[in-house]
């Protein structure tokens, strides 16, 4: 039987959720092999999950937030409202600080020092609070 062709609610939660996951990688520099075999897929499955395409089960899911060291609730948002990974790439860009400091993250290869430079950046989050 043909997929209809007709869009379901839910296709637009996945495309978002899939849209979390790529931006959340990609901001930890982690590539979609790596990921992929931590939570025993193919590349190409993951390819899938990050397009919306085909659904992520919650299991995969759980180890996806795991791996990338953020909650569940970081991919998914409430009702309408975007999940909270989608709404700091939407809202956050116009600033200039916020680009440059993602210029300058991408530039950092090391894992460790990257791993450092979020400590000191959560570090310096809880003084502000």
């Amino acid at each position: 039987m043909a997929r209809s062709h007709l869009h379901r609610p839910e296709d637009a939660f996945y495309r978002n959720l899939g849209q979390s996951i790529r931006l959340t990688r990609s901001a930890l520099g982690k590539s979609q092999t790596d990921v992929a075999e931590h939570i025993d897929v193919t590349f190409q499955q993951l390819q899938k999950y990050e397009k919306g395409v085909n659904r992520i089960p919650v299991r995969e899911l759980t180890k996806l937030a795991a791996y990338l060291e953020a909650p569940i609730s970081h991919f998914v948002g409430e009702d309408e409202t975007p999940a909270p990974a989608l709404q700091l790439f939407t809202e956050q860009p116009r600033r200039k600080e916020f680009q440059m400091f993602l210029k300058y993250w991408a530039a950092i290869r090391d894992d460790r020092t990257r791993a450092a430079m979020l400590e000191f950046v959560k570090a310096m989050a809880a003084l502000d609070r």
